[in-house]
C-alpha cells in the first residue's frame, strides 16, 4: 500500500480577489520542483465579491488521481477576513494543520475565534497589496504568507510561475509576495479559542418584489448574506451640490445598495457596495467620485 504523501489546501476568498490564481501559482511552483500537483476552483454563477473556493493537491511521490473538492484540508488559506465570521472556514481542517488568514488583527486576538489543534498564521495582506500593487487583490501576498507558514514549496520556486502569470507586472507581484512572506506572524501554540461554536446557516434566496413602474428588483443578493463591501479598494462619494436626486445611480447599481437618505440625496450602503464604480460612470451630472479606501 502506498504511503499517503499528499498535501491538500483549501482557499477561501471572494470573486475578484485571486483565490483561483493563488492555487494555480502554488501548483505550478510544486510542478517546477518535480512534484505532482493540481489546482481547481469551485464556484457557481456568482460574480465579483461572492465567496468562492479553490483547491490544491500536492504530492511529492505519487500521481494524483482524485479530482473532487478538498473536504479535509491540511492547510486553509483565507483571503478575505470577513469570511471568518460568516462561514466555517476551518470545516474539516485536520488536527496539526495550518490556518493562514489575511487580517489586520493580531495572532493573539484572532486565535480567540477558533478552537482546534492548528497552527495559525496571520498577515495584513490587503495593506501590502494596496501599497505595492495599488489594488486590494491579495492573491500573490497570500501565496507568500502560506509558503512561509506551511512550506509546501520553496519560496524561490514561485519566481517562474509569477513571471509566467504576470509578465511585466511580475516584479511588483514578487515583491508583494516576499513582503508578505517576511511579515507573516505564526502562532507557535495551538489555537484554543474559548468562544462557542457558531452556526453557519445556508443562504436563502431573497424574494422578488415588483414596482409600479414595471421594473423588477430584489434586495441585495449574495451581498446581503456575505457583506462583500469589506474588501473593496474604492467606494463612491456623492457631491450634493451636483446631485439632482434623479436616482440614476441606484437604477444602475448591480447590488441594489444605493438608496436615498431623508433629504433625498443618494448614498451607498458600504457593507454591500463592491466598489465597481458603475454609479459614478452612469451619473450624468458627475456628482459621484470614486475614492480610495473602504
Amino acid at each position: 500500500m502506498k504511503k499517503d504523501t499528499s498535501i491538500e489546501i483549501r482557499w477561501h476568498g471572494r470573486g475578484g480577489q485571486g483565490a483561483v490564481t493563488s492555487a494555480e501559482l502554488i501548483a505550478l511552483a510544486a510542478i517546477h520542483e518535480g512534484k505532482f500537483a493540481q489546482a481547481f476552483p469551485s464556484f457557481g454563477p456568482e460574480r465579483r465579491g461572492a465567496p468562492v473556493l479553490a483547491f490544491n493537491r500536492i504530492d511529492a511521490e505519487n500521481p494524483i488521481r482524485i479530482r473532487s473538492g478538498v473536504v479535509k484540508p491540511d492547510i486553509v488559506v483565507v483571503l478575505d477576513p470577513g469570511l471568518v465570521t460568516l462561514i466555517n472556514v476551518t470545516d474539516g481542517l485536520k488536527p496539526g494543520g495550518c490556518l493562514v488568514v489575511n487580517s489586520t488583527r493580531s495572532v493573539e486576538d484572532l486565535q480567540q475565534e477558533f478552537s482546534g489543534d492548528w497552527k495559525l498564521a496571520v498577515v495584513d495582506a490587503a495593506s501590502i497589496a494596496r501599497e505595492l500593487l495599488g489594488v486590494n487583490i491579495v492573491n500573490t501576498t497570500m501565496v507568500g504568507a502560506m509558503v512561509k507558514a506551511a512550506e509546501v514549496v520553496k519560496f524561490e520556486s514561485l519566481k517562474a510561475p509569477l513571471n509566467e502569470r504576470f509578465g511585466a507586472r511580475a516584479s511588483s507581484n514578487f515583491e508583494a509576495c516576499m513582503r508578505a512572506y517576511n511579515s507573516t506572524v505564526i502562532s507557535q501554540i495551538t489555537t484554543t479559542g474559548t468562544k462557542k461554536s457558531k452556526s453557519f446557516p445556508m443562504e436563502k434566496i431573497p424574494g422578488w418584489r415588483e414596482l409600479l413602474v414595471g421594473c423588477i428588483v430584489t434586495e441585495p443578493g449574495n451581498t446581503k448574506k456575505f457583506g462583500t463591501g469589506d474588501w473593496k479598494s474604492q467606494h463612491p462619494v456623492w457631491d450634493d451640490k451636483k446631485c439632482i436626486k434623479c436616482g440614476i445611480c441606484s437604477l444602475f447599481c448591480p447590488e441594489g445598495c444605493i438608496q436615498p437618505n431623508e433629504e433625498g440625496y443618494y448614498r451607498a450602503n458600504l457593507f454591500y457596495c463592491k466598489g465597481c464604480g458603475m454609479c459614478a460612470h452612469e451619473c450624468w451630472t458627475q456628482a459621484i467620485k470614486m475614492v480610495e479606501g473602504t
